[in-house]
């Protein structure tokens, strides 16, 4: 994945309602029939969609509605998808192209299955890195703002790094709670690094409208690759001896607590 993301939890929803979906699209859809914003649309059925890829949802280019109709907003979706009490249910044009989704309540079944797909993704070792317990690959660089940052000066230090692009979808989503981790840690020997893929004008104009605490600095597509870095957004976190232990690429439903807790762990 490069330009496409797909956060953990989508592929799991995507799952379970093709797996429930035969029995469900049975039934008469009188969703379809019964309100105009899904006029012209039709409740997809096994062989709409291609499974073998997740869906993707992303309320700003494909509107996303409440049972009662009521639009998801970006500042809740996420909240809204990490629950996992909903199942996204997709809506198609003539051409099978997604034009909308519909949250309905989740089943206990398909909550409690969701449960275990997740444990079972979590632990498949899809996060896992062979970069962990490797000393971390040493860089020089400079935020936006003109600040210095060698990795050699920072020994002594939890370094917290998150690779990430405007563009990016999850990686502005999770920005909020980034943020916090800051403010947590403000008074700690941590610090977090945000290498991105823009140049300098694109991100000071990103963070005309946005707020992001990390330190950032512009155009580090070298720095990603040394840390193999394919897909955003790419978390890791540099313990006080230069060693790398921690690295997760995505944004899952435990990612932030995950953070949280390693650097905790490290300050200990």
């Amino acid at each position: 994945m490069t330009k496409k993301f797909f956060l953990t939890i989508l592929a799991i929803t995507t799952f379970i309602y093709f797996a429930s979906a035969q029995v469900k699209n049975e039934s008469k859809d009188s969703l379809a029939m019964k309100h105009e914003i899904l006029n012209g649309l039709k409740k997809a059925e096994p062989g709409d969609i291609n499974v073998d890829k997740p869906m993707m949802l992303d309320p700003s280019t494909t509107p996303m509605y409440y049972e009662n109709f009521a639009l998801i907003n970006e500042g809740e979706f996420m909240k809204v998808m990490m629950s996992g009490d909903y199942i996204p249910e997709p809506y198609v044009d003539s051409n099978k192209v997604i034009k909308a989704f519909v949250l309905r309540k989740a089943t206990e079944l398909e909550k409690e299955q969701m449960k275990q797909m997740q444990g079972k993704m979590e632990n498949s070792g899809q996060n896992k890195s062979e970069l962990i317990g490797k000393e971390a690959f040493p860089f020089s660089v400079t935020d936006i703002y003109g600040n210095k940052y060698e990795l050699e000066e920072l020994k002594g230090k939890v370094i917290v790094i998150n690779f990430w692009f405007v563009e990016c979808k999850p990686c502005v989503m999770e920005i909020p709670e980034l943020n916090d981790l800051v403010e947590k840690y403000k008074d700690k020997e941590v610090v977090f690094l945000g290498f991105a893929l823009n140049d300098k004008l694109k991100i000071e104009s990103f963070l005309k409208t946005k707020t992001y605490r990390y330190n950032i600095i512009a155009e580090s597509r070298d720095i990603a690759g040394q840390y193999k870095v394919n897909s955003y957004p790419t978390h890791l976190i540099i313990d006080t001896n230069l060693i790398i232990s921690y690295y997760v690429m995505g944004l899952g439903p435990t990612t932030i607590k995950d953070l949280d807790d390693t650097i905790q762990s490290l300050l200990r």
